[in-house]
C-alpha cells in the first residue's frame, strides 16, 4: 500500500510538471477555454431553468449569447477608451513628476552638504521616464485588443459547453459503476456549487467596489475616475494584492494632481475603507461558504498562474485552484494534500458536509 501511494505521488508530480508545460505552451487556446468554462458555470442554472420550461435550447443559448457579448463588449470598450485617454495625458504628468523629483533631489543634496557626504553626479530625472510607462500601457492595450479579438472563441466554447448542460451527470451514471458514478457526480456538483458561488459573489463585490471607487474619486475631482473604477473592479479578483494596488494608484495620482495633502489623505482613507468594507465585511456575509484555501496556497497559486498566463491567470487563479482542491479531496492517495492546502480544519469539514463529499 505504501509503495502504491508513493508511486501515485511520483506520477502526480510528473503529471503536474507535464501539465505546466502544456498550460504554458497552449495558453493562447486554453485561456479562452477556461474563461468560457467559468462563464458556463455561471450561466448553467439559467439554461437548465429555461430547458425545464420546455424552451428550445437554441433560444436559451441565443439569449446567453446576447447577454455575454453585450457585457464583454461593454467592458472591453470602456477599458480600451479609458487607457487611450490616460496614455494621451501622460506627458503632462511627466512634467509634474520631473519637478517633484528635482525638488526631492535638491533637498537630498542640501542635506548631503550639511553632513559633508560625498554625492555622485546622478540625476533621477533622467533615470525616471514616463515614456517607458507609455510603451508598457500601449503594449498592454495591444494585448487587450488581442484578448477581445478572441471573444468569439470564448463565446463559441461557452455555447458548446452549455449545449450539453444537464447531460454530463446522466452520461457519468451510464459510463461508470454506481459507486464511482456517485462519487464523480458529487465532485462535479461540488465544483459547480463552490465555483459558481465564488464567481457570482466576487463579481458583485468587485462591481460594488469599482462603482464606489469611481464615485469617491469623482467626488474629489481626481482625474480618470472611470479608469480607476475599472482597475478596482478587475484587481478585486486578485485577493489582498489587488486591493492594495487599487488604492495606491489613484492615491499616487492625487499627490501629483493636488497641492495639498488633505485630498490624497481623504482618498486613501475612503478607498481603503471601501476595500475593507467590501472584502472583509460584505463578502463573507454574502458568500454561503468559504473556499477554505490557506493564505500561502492563495499566494503560490497567484504566482504560478500569473507566471503562466499573466494578469488573466492571476484573476483565474482562485477558482482554478479551488477546483483542483475539490478533485484532490476525492483522490484517496493524495487526499492529505487537500488538508494541507486548506485554511482551517473546521472549514474543511464544513465544506465537505455542505457539498456532500464523502471522506
Amino acid at each position: 500500500m505504501k509503495n502504491s501511494n508513493l508511486l501515485t505521488l511520483i506520477l502526480l508530480i510528473i503529471g503536474v510538471f507535464i501539465s505546466g508545460i502544456i498550460l504554458l505552451e497552449l495558453r493562447v487556446v486554453l485561456v479562452p477555454f477556461v474563461i468560457a468554462l467559468l462563464l458556463s458555470i455561471i450561466f448553467k442554472p439559467i439554461v437548465l431553468k429555461l430547458k425545464s420550461k420546455r424552451l428550445p435550447m437554441v433560444l436559451s443559448l441565443f439569449g446567453v449569447l446576447l447577454v455575454s457579448f453585450f457585457v464583454l463588449f461593454l467592458v472591453g470598450w470602456i477599458v480600451f477608451s479609458s487607457i487611450q485617454t490616460f496614455v494621451a495625458a501622460l506627458p503632462a504628468y511627466e512634467e509634474r513628476i520631473s519637478l517633484a523629483i528635482m525638488d526631492l533631489q535638491d533637498t537630498a543634496l542640501a542635506w548631503a552638504d550639511v553632513f559633508d557626504l560625498p554625492v555622485s553626479d546622478f540625476r533621477w530625472t533622467s533615470a525616471i521616464q514616463l515614456s517607458s510607462v507609455t510603451s508598457v500601457l500601449t503594449s498592454g492595450v495591444g494585448s487587450f485588443i488581442s484578448f477581445v479579438s478572441s471573444l468569439f472563441l470564448i463565446v463559441l466554447f461557452m455555447l458548446f459547453i452549455l449545449a450539453g448542460s444537464g447531460d454530463l451527470s446522466r452520461k457519468v451514471k451510464i459510463a461508470f459503476p454506481e459507486s464511482q458514478a456517485t462519487k464523480i457526480t458529487r465532485v462535479i456538483d461540488a465544483v459547480d456549487l463552490r465555483v459558481r458561488q465564488y464567481l457570482v459573489t466576487k463579481t458583485l463585490i468587485s462591481l460594488g467596489t469599482g462603482t464606489l471607487t469611481f464615485l469617491i474619486l469623482l467626488g474629489f475631482g481626481v482625474d480618470f475616475p472611470l479608469i480607476w473604477g475599472v482597475v478596482a473592479f478587475v484587481l478585486n479578483y486578485i485577493p489582498s494584492i489587488g486591493s492594495i494596488i487599487a488604492v495606491l494608484f489613484p492615491f499616487a495620482l492625487s499627490l501629483l494632481q493636488f497641492d495639498t495633502l488633505g485630498v490624497p489623505l481623504g482618498i486613501i482613507i475612503l478607498l481603503g475603507g471601501t476595500q475593507l468594507l467590501m472584502g472583509n465585511v460584505l463578502e463573507p456575509r454574502i458568500m454561503a461558504f468559504k473556499l477554505n484555501m490557506s493564505p500561502l496556497l492563495v499566494l503560490v497559486s497567484h504566482i504560478f498562474w500569473g507566471w503562466l498566463w499573466g494578469l488573466l491567470g492571476m484573476m483565474l487563479a482562485v477558482p482554478m485552484t479551488a477546483t483542483i482542491m475539490i478533485v484532490i479531496e476525492n483522490l484517496e492517495p493524495v487526499r492529505p494534500l487537500s488538508i494541507l492546502m486548506s485554511g482551517t480544519l473546521d472549514d474543511h469539514d464544513q465544506a465537505k458536509n455542505e457539498t456532500g463529499i464523502s471522506t
